[in-house]
Formats: structure tokens, sequence, C-alpha cells
């Protein structure tokens, strides 16, 4: 169930993940990984945890230039052209990094990251079709010949997830970043996934880097929101990082994540599915297959929207189909109704009725309660 972008031309996509809310975790305030997720139908809440700003702190990238120069280089990855150009200029005396350029192997993101190397009086380098960082390290990491010291000049944080995964396939890479981080501009976008994640208001969760979870995770911390986020994560809503780092930084936390073989986005988006799929609840109502989403039914194959109340009162009747649940069971089961009345519980069951095709799917059982038809 690979995840691939979806080609505009073709036919219509199947609705594999309709009924999904998926937050995306980024230091983008919309990630690619979001796109992938909707053209398959996902409902997508994109978060910019943490803000990365092209402005490279002189210190960092001289240490990191000199430790690079310390021994041989066999690759040196270069993410874009300004931040090739911001790195040069961050060096007071760029001349033994040119020298020693030439003897590795040049690998750009894209044309125009070619031609800033070129620009310097530097030759032979090679770059991908698809023009992006990701590609190079896909390339490295599934043709890595070992040992390899390999210098991978980082414009985002989340590029770090790669050179870690690098290293653990043998790899010694020298990072030498070319941005500093700050807090998001959108501290409401933020707010707003810490409280979806306490309440379960979302179906699955993507941390695509770690400074962007650290940040997202302070934050719940800071509101006193942190324990009832960590009682979520794993748990009831899957958390799956994109790589080691990410994962490293919930595990801090108590949360278990999935973490894909490759960190890449397709692959991210493949764990993602699976991880909401598998916890879809599926039951049989008489000749009717239904398959109960987070904020939807399948019956026979076609979506129904239904709202969070009662959505939650379905997925705990089909948790045990033909099994009458009293209102005391439908308040210990569906977090949204702990603290209702047997009214409220009754409307929700209400509305569930009305958002489903065959208002009989939900029997009521005269002072007993409520199930599905049998």
């Amino acid at each position: 169930m690979a995840l691939k972008p979806a080609n505009p031309t073709g036919p219509a996509l199947p609705i594999l993940l309709s009924g999904f809310t998926i937050a995306v975790i980024s230091h983008r305030r919309r990630h690619r990984l979001a796109e992938l997720l909707e053209q398959h139908g996902a409902r997508v809440v994109s978060v910019q945890g943490v803000r990365a700003v092209p402005q490279p702190d002189p210190d960092v990238v001289r240490r990191a230039t000199a430790a690079s120069l310390a021994g041989p280089v066999d690759d040196v990855v270069a993410a874009s052209a300004s931040s090739v150009r911001a790195w040069l200029r961050a060096l007071p005396d760029p001349g033994p990094l040119l020298a020693a350029l030439p003897a590795a192997r040049l690998l750009a993101a894209d044309a125009r990251t070619a031609d800033a190397l070129r620009a310097f009086g530097l030759r032979d380098i090679l770059s991908t079709p698809a023009g992006s960082a990701d590609e190079l390290y896909r390339y490295l990491l599934t043709h890595l010949p070992a040992p390899r010291r390999i210098v991978a000049q980082l414009d985002a944080p989340i590029q770090a997830e790669a050179c870690e995964s690098l290293r653990r396939r043998g790899a010694e890479v020298l990072e030498v970043p070319t941005y500093i981080t700050e807090p998001p501009n959108d501290v409401l976008g933020v707010r707003r996934i810490v409280e979806l994640m306490s309440r379960r208001q979302v179906d699955a969760v993507g941390w695509l880097d770690p400074v962007a979870a650290g940040h997202v995770l302070r934050f719940a911390a800071d509101h006193g929101r942190l324990p009832a986020v960590v009682a979520q994560l794993g748990t009831h809503i899957p958390a799956v990082c994109r790589g080691p780092l990410a994962a490293a930084t919930l595990r801090a936390h108590g949360v278990e994540p999935l973490v894909p073989p490759m960190p890449f986005d397709e692959e991210t988006a493949e764990g993602l599915a699976r991880s909401v799929l598998d916890r879809a609840v599926r039951a049989t109502i008489g000749s009717t297959a239904l398959e109960v989403r987070g904020h939807a039914a399948l019956l026979d194959g076609r979506i129904y929207p239904i709202q969070q109340g009662p959505i939650d009162v379905l997925r705990a009747l089909a948790l045990e189909p033909g099994k009458v649940l009293s209102s005391a069971d439908v308040r210990r089961l569906v977090p949204g109704l702990t603290d209702t009345d047997d009214h409220a519980i009754e409307m929700a069951v209400s509305r569930l009725r009305r958002s489903l095709p065959d208002a009989d799917l939900v029997q009521t059982v005269i002072r007993h309660g409520y199930r599905l038809a049998v």
C-alpha cells in the first residue's frame, strides 16, 4: 500500500483514507506530506511546530566546516542554491573548502543548486531528476558503500532525520546547518493540535522532525496539557515519526511511535495510512459490511460523514455487534460522553441514526440500551 503522488490526469482515487483526520507536524505551514494524504481522501491538520529561518549561525557553520575538513570527504550533499551561497559567505576564508570539494562526489538537490556550485569553479556535479534533497538521501541510503564520510549541508531540520539514518547504516555524517530555528508565528495552530490530541480528536499524528516535535511537546507541558497528550499518543492516537530523531523525542516522554524503514514522505504516509486503517472497527450487520473510521462510517464501501459524539457511539456498538450497551456502558466507552446524562446519550444516538442510510441499523432495546441490528 505505497502512497504515491496522484496523477492529476488519471482516474479518480479510491476513498482509501476518507473519514480519517491526520495531523502533520513539521517546520512548514503546510508540508508535502499533507498533500499526499489529502490526495487519498484524508482530512489533514497541518501544523508548523517550528520555523526554519534561512540565516546561518556563522560560528556553527565555521565549526562544522572545520570538522568536515579534518579528514577526507567522500560525498558532499548540497540542499539548495541559496544555502550553498550562505555556507560560503559564513566562512572568513572559503578557500580551503573550495580546494577540498573537487576531491569529493558533489551531489546537488536540483539544477539551480548545481549551477551555484559551478559558479565557484566546481565541476562534475550530480543532481536528481526529481530535484529534491530527499532523492539524494534516498540514493545514498540505498547505494551506500561503507565506510563513507559525508558532509551534508542542511537547510531544514527535517533533513537531520536522513543524516541520522545514514549514520545508523555505518556512514560518518557531518552536518552543516545553514538555518536557525525559531518558534512558529502561528501559536494558535500549535495550541489547536495540542487540544485535538488531548481530546482524541485526530486519528493519527505524523511527526516530521525532532525540533518541531520538541516545541509542540514543550508547549503542551507549559500549558498543563502534556499528561493528557501523552495519555492519548501511542495508546489511542498512533504517532508516526519520519525518522529516529523525532522518535527519540517522543520516547523521552514515554510515547512509543512507529518509524518507517526510510525517512521520506512516501514511507511516512504509508505508515500513517496503515496505522489508521488497522484501528478502524469493522463489523457485519446482516449482509451489510460496516467500517467505523474517525469521523465517518463505510457501509458496503460508501462513505457517510458522522459527527464526533455519534461516531464514537457507533464505534462502541461495533466493537461487539449485537451486544446491548446501557447508557452507563456508553459513558464508560465514549470519552466525550463521560459526564453526560441519559438524555444526552439519547440525542447522540438520534443524530447517529439520522447520519446513516438506514436508521434501523441502530436499535433501542427498551429499558436496557442500544445495539447494532442483528
